[in-house]
Order: structure tokens, then C-alpha cells, then sequence
């Protein structure tokens, strides 16, 4: 079971990898347009920075789907972001050039900062829209549930009450012999109005 779930896990790494690389120069073509040229030697980098991209979006779920268990949902998430400020910032600080400056220096300690408080940014953001869209999901699942299910009442409810008239009638057509009634032949249990207008009908024959 664990080499299985090895396995679902790294499938599900490598193909939401090549997704995010696949999105990734869909947008860089988009915006860049011809200007953009690339090798095939350039394609192998891309898909691997899509995979660690992905491999981070699951080790983060993955802890946070951990972590809420213990201190919690919320909890978590700011541990995750806090997290996530601080690998951003060291790795911005490991290139020659700072990332987003002119220069050629190193990024000091204040700009690590700024890019680690945006990777933080991200990340929050992240953990917002995939809220949404869970809450979003779980609803529309539980509305179609609940439609479905008040569905088959009303047509179990109606498939009932057919098939109570349909056994009133076959019950009708067996006592009256199974041909049309005769006019003169009483229906049923007489009731008192019934009863009244019958006695009525018979005295005024007798007056006439």
C-alpha cells in the first residue's frame, strides 16, 4: 500500500507539474508573443521547474491537510505562509543578481525580505482560492445530493399514489363485475346525504 501510494503521489506530482509548465509558456507566449524563442534544450528545464513548483503545492497540502489536526485549520495556514516567507527569502538571496533589480549585487537583507513577504502573500492567496473553490465544490455537491434525493421522494411519492388509484380502480372494476355499472345499481356504502335524497326521491314518487 505504501509503494501504491508512493506512486499515486509522484503520478500526481509529474502530471499537475507539466500542467503548471504547460500554463506557464501558454503565458510567456501570450505576453512576449514571437519575441519569445525556445530551445529544446529549454523544454526539459521548464518541466522541471513546473514539477518542483508542484512537488511544493503538495508538500504544502499534504502538511497543511496534517497540521489542522493538530492546532488547527487556520493555525496551519499561517504557519505554512510564515514558512514559505522564509524559504523565499533565503532562496532569492542565493543568486549573484537579486531578482527584479538592475544591478548585479547580491539582494540584501531588506529585499530578501520584500520577496519573501510576497512569497508569503502567495501562498495566503493560494490557501484563499483553494477554499473557495473546495466550498464552492462542496456546496454544488450537496445541493445536486439534496436534489437528487428530494427527486426520488417526489417520484416514489407519486409512483405511490398511481399505483394507489390504479388498485382502487382494479378493485372497483372487480366488484361491479368488470363491465360498465348499471345506473340503478347502488354505489357503495350509502351515506346519510345519500340516504336523504333517496328517501326523498321515494316520497315524492308515492305523492305522485
Amino acid at each position: 500500500m505504501r509503494s501504491r501510494a508512493v506512486a499515486t503521489e509522484t503520478a500526481i506530482i509529474v502530471l499537475l507539474g507539466l500542467g503548471l509548465a504547460g500554463v506557464s509558456l501558454g503565458l510567456f507566449r501570450l505576453e512576449y508573443g514571437g519575441s519569445l524563442h525556445l530551445r529544446p534544450a529549454d523544454l526539459p528545464a521548464v518541466a522541471a521547474a513546473g514539477i518542483a513548483a508542484a512537488a511544493a503545492i503538495r508538500a504544502t497540502v499534504r502538511l497543511h491537510r496534517r497540521w489542522k489536526k493538530t492546532v488547527g485549520r487556520f493555525t496551519a495556514t499561517a504557519v505554512l505562509c510564515a514558512i514559505a516567507a522564509i524559504v523565499g527569502m533565503l532562496v532569492v538571496m542565493i543568486p549573484n543578481a537579486c531578482p527584479g533589480e538592475l544591478g548585479t549585487s547580491r539582494c540584501s537583507v531588506r529585499q530578501a525580505a520584500t520577496w519573501g513577504e510576497a512569497a508569503g502573500l502567495a501562498t495566503l492567496v493560494n490557501f484563499m482560492i483553494a477554499g473557495l473553490v473546495l466550498a464552492v465544490v462542496r456546496g454544488t455537491r450537496d445541493l445536486a445530493r439534496d436534489g437528487t434525493s428530494q427527486s426520488l421522494v417526489w417520484i416514489k411519492a407519486l409512483w405511490r399514489r398511481l399505483d394507489r388509484r390504479s388498485s382502487k380502480r382494479a378493485r372497483r372494476s372487480r366488484a361491479s363485475g368488470g363491465g360498465p355499472r348499471d345506473p340503478r345499481q347502488p354505489k357503495g356504502r350509502p351515506t346519510p346525504r345519500r340516504a336523504d335524497a333517496e328517501r326523498m326521491r321515494r316520497e315524492r314518487a308515492r305523492g305522485a
